[in-house]
């Protein structure tokens, strides 16, 4: 952590400008912005989009202090390895040493949104919910101390200094995936770009945890690239039974079938080549990006039709995803 200075700036980005320019268009490489709040969009540009006045400022025993810099150091390294992917549209060009620089910006991106800052408030207003329900009072409960909101934002940052490099093992303990958008779609981006699904139901608890099986984890890196962490149990069973299924059907043992999708995922990780999606793929990880997010939705393309109807249907996407507890 650092003093702030003079060469400390005010906006703070959330989502790095380099990403945030691959979701661009026009001469003057303007992003869309919709506010699922406010139910409007607008251009922007980058750098005015996912930023927050001093949002890694903290205040400590009177003295100002950041951890911008930390994070411009880790983008300036990571902007050289996802601009090689972006370009190459293949994994297969990323030694070790650089899939554990971009793991670690994973993991730091997932703890850096205003969501992370979203979620400490909330957990703190269930455990005094709780508290407060089993008649008990916050003030006499021992080693623990209601934040305010910068207590909250200091917090936050802790968190993010603390719990990267537990967090990056995950994202490097994960199979990897590159998909591509069809022609005529594009990805969203959000204010909180990390989303996750779990393909494993687990009735009455959360089920998307970094070391869950069955999770899968998505970042968009451009309006044509997404990248999926998935879970290596789950990849495996998949790549173990094409092959099976491919050495029992070659000595007539089993029937035919349309296997081309699991193979495509198979080819995919095991190449590191992007492998394209269905419109309706595109469609669902764009959905994730606007149920997933804080408040803002980003796009190459002034068309959030998708929102429009998903806030239709689902009003609730209008807010941040609640911690739910029982």
């Amino acid at each position: 952590m650092k003093r702030i200075d003079s060469f400390t700036p005010k906006k703070q980005h959330f989502i790095p400008q380099f990403v945030l320019k691959n979701f661009t268009s026009g001469k003057k490489k303007r992003v869309f912005v919709f506010d699922k709040h406010r139910k409007v969009a607008h251009a922007s540009s980058v750098r005015d989009s996912a930023c927050e006045k001093g949002f890694y400022n903290i205040n400590i025993d009177g003295e100002e202090y950041t951890i911008e810099n930390k994070l411009a150091s880790l983008e300036s390294i990571s902007s050289k390895v996802i601009s090689t992917v972006v370009q190459q549209e293949t994994l297969a060009n990323i030694n070790p040493a650089e899939f554990k620089i971009f793991s670690l910006f994973c993991a730091v991106q997932l703890l850096r949104t205003p969501m992370q800052r979203e979620f400490n408030q909330q957990f703190q207003d269930a455990i005094i919910d709780w508290i407060n329900r089993q008649g008990g009072d916050v003030e006499q409960i021992q080693n623990f101390k209601v934040l305010d909101e910068a207590g909250i934002k200091q917090s936050h940052i802790h968190n993010i200094n603390s719990l990267a490099i537990k967090f990056s093992e995950h994202f490097r303990d994960k199979a990897l995936m590159l998909v591509k958008a069809p022609a005529g779609h594009e990805f969203f981006i959000s204010d909180n770009p990390i989303t996750m699904y779990n393909h494993i139901e687990t009735p009455g608890r959360g089920n998307l945890g970094l070391a869950l099986d069955g999770i899968e984890i998505n970042i968009p890196l451009s309006k044509k690239l997404s990248l999926t962490f998935a879970c290596p149990k789950m990849i495996n069973e998949i790549i173990h039974a094409v092959k099976k299924y491919e050495q029992f059907h070659s000595f007539g043992f089993a029937t035919s079938r349309d296997t081309r999708g699991a193979e495509e995922l198979v080819y995919a990780i095991e190449s590191g080549n992007a492998t394209e999606l269905k419109p309706e793929n595109i469609q669902f990880y764009n959905s994730l990006q606007v149920i997933q997010s804080s408040r803002f939705v980003y796009s190459a393309k002034d068309d959030f039709s998708l929102i429009i109807d998903m806030l239709k249907t689902n009003p609730e996407c209008k807010y941040s995803p609640k911690l739910q507890s029982n």
